[in-house]
């Protein structure tokens, strides 16, 4: 080995030059520039998080009969809960820690989103006003169709067509396509 390097068939070591390839050249140093930043951030919220109390992981540890410790997160008990928000008369949907919840029925909603800094407003809801309910009830509420391209516009062949258009109606929870007048019965 001492004789190789000595005869130049190895380069030494901590050299600053290679001979890759058989020519000889010294190494440069690089600049690595950092990626361009993003001018908008993305906002992750599908953090395990609690939305009103700020609730997160814990670092802890598995500790085995040895003695051994193994590095875990020990997780809040979060559940995704529809809340009844009296003030706005909606329900609205939280990811909420269990002791949330139990706060949530001593403190109240408002309290405790103001306190967290949450616009109650902006969540996803279901409306639960008795004017949307009763409009509900007296309204048939059908899936919306997507304009079709090809729909005949030529409206004699349309009065000389004997098929009628599909309509899109709910049936136990599934959209349905039927021809309008028949009835869900015949299904």
């Amino acid at each position: 080995m001492a004789s190789l390097r000595s005869a130049g068939a190895l380069p030494k070591l901590g050299s600053t030059q290679s001979t890759f390839r058989g020519l000889s050249a010294a190494f440069q140093r690089v600049s690595i520039s950092s990626p361009p930043q993003l001018r908008h951030q993305l906002n992750i919220t599908a953090s395990r998080v609690c939305d009103l109390t700020g609730k997160k992981a814990n670092n802890g540890y598995n500790v085995t009969f040895s003695h051994k410790r193994n590095r875990k997160l020990q997780q809040p008990n979060l559940q995704d809960k529809k809340v009844y928000w009296p003030e706005g008369k909606r329900w609205v949907r939280l990811k909420l820690c269990t002791k949330a919840i139990k706060t949530i029925d001593k403190r109240g909603l408002s309290v405790m989103a103001k306190e967290a800094g949450i616009n109650l407003w902006k969540l996803p809801f279901e409306d639960a006003r008795p004017e949307r309910t009763e409009w509900l009830a007296t309204h048939e509420h059908n899936p919306p169709m997507a304009k079709d391209p090809r729909k005949m516009k030529n409206p004699e062949r349309l009065a000389a067509s004997k098929k009628t258009p599909l309509v899109a109606r709910y049936l136990s929870g599934k959209v349905v396509y039927i021809r309008e007048g028949s009835d869900l019965s015949e299904l």
